[in-house]
């Protein structure tokens, strides 16, 4: 949202406000000792926090309002745009430590889904016979209208949205309402993107750390569940589990390739000289005809911290049980945890 807007004075939406203040600690569970995690309010960040029962390191949190008084070596925010970096310098932050313009406008040209065209080219090359996945980018309404024809069922997207808002799905026609919204986003952002419908069995995604030097590492699957194309929770569990999981579908020498080439491509790219975590979600799509699956092998590119990072930051052993992390509202926003058992969730 803060990306599309591009300005330096963005207000959340009510909803969003809300789980900023309920769920701010959650960077206490991959910071590590000593660290400053700056929330909105720390008496709530304190008591959210124990009430996970989950291990974590030896946290300091701070307000706005201790800000100004701290020196930091760096800051990690969640991911990078105008509005954050207009709230931690009005609160007092070394402009030092902060990125300058030219970052952030490099941070927002990743972000920017269009990325995901070039992309996919790299990732399928050899490959299309176990791959799938187009995405075209159209700076006129004329071009979805053909993609439409074309295929029958499409997906639209802005080039800049959050956790499914800016996505269409949309079949046959085109509505008078949903030609409104594409015009809209066209008018605002340049340009949308649109890809054929799949037919889906699972989402999962890679998750990377890149430290904008070249080196790029990898920090794991993550596999989480949706509902439409809203993020509902994410599994923890060893990747070995995690391996064993997509073996149903995929070959594990098809997942390490695809690895590998996400990696050489985010330190040789674009891409190169970003520094912080990355991930790329993906889907296993049914063959036409139902007979075996395909991996499209990006859906998404995210350039910050996902939930999938928070999962895999619990350093799970082959050992522990499967888990479900996932996100209720209950009065509040609140982070809870079940084990898995048969396709069954035991929330705890």
């Amino acid at each position: 949202m803060a990306l599309a807007a591009d300005k330096a004075y963005f207000t959340l939406p009510h909803a969003i406000q809300e789980f900023k203040v309920n769920l701010g600690f959650l960077p206490a569970l991959w910071a590590g000792e000593g660290d400053l995690i700056f929330v909105d309010d720390v008496y709530y960040a304190i008591k959210a926090l124990s009430q996970i029962g989950k291990r974590h390191a030896d946290v300091l949190f701070v307000t706005a309002n201790d800000l100004r008084h701290l020196v930091f070596s760096a800051i990690e925010p969640w991911g990078w745009d105008k509005a954050v970096r207009q709230q931690l310098s009005d609160a007092g932050v070394n402009p030092d430590v902060l990125p300058a313009d030219d970052t952030l406008e490099y941070i927002r040209d990743l972000s920017d889904r269009r990325q995901t065209c070039a992309l996919l080219t790299v990732l399928r090359k050899d490959i299309e016979d176990v791959t799938c996945g187009e995405s075209f980018y159209y700076k006129n309404i004329d071009a979805v209208y053909d993609s439409l024809r074309k295929y029958g069922k499409i997906v639209a997207k802005a080039p800049w949205s959050s956790s499914g808002r800016g996505v269409r799905y949309i079949e046959r026609c085109i509505t008078p309402s949903v030609d409104g919204w594409i015009r809209k986003v066209i008018e605002r952002q340049g340009g949308i993107s649109v890809e054929p419908y799949y037919k889906k069995v699972k989402d999962f995604a890679m998750e990377f750390y890149s430290y904008g030097n070249g080196r790029v590492d990898y920090r794991g699957l993550s596999l989480f569940r949706t509902g439409g194309s809203n993020y509902t929770g994410s599994i923890i569990a060893s990747e070995l589990e995690k391996s064993h999981m997509m073996s149903e579908f995929l070959s594990l020498s098809l997942i390490d390739n695809i690895v590998e080439r996400l990696k050489t491509y985010f330190s040789t790219s674009f891409f190169k000289c970003y520094k912080g975590p990355l991930g790329v979600d993906m889907m296993i799509v049914v063959k036409d005809g139902g007979c075996g699956y395909l991996l499209h092998p990006c859906v998404e590119i995210n350039v910050r911290r996902t939930m999938g990072h928070v999962a895999n930051s619990f350093g799970t052993d082959i050992t522990d049980p499967t888990q479900l992390m996932h996100i209720i509202h209950d009065v509040n926003y609140k982070l809870k945890f079940g084990y898995i058992e048969n396709n069954f969730v035991k929330v705890l």
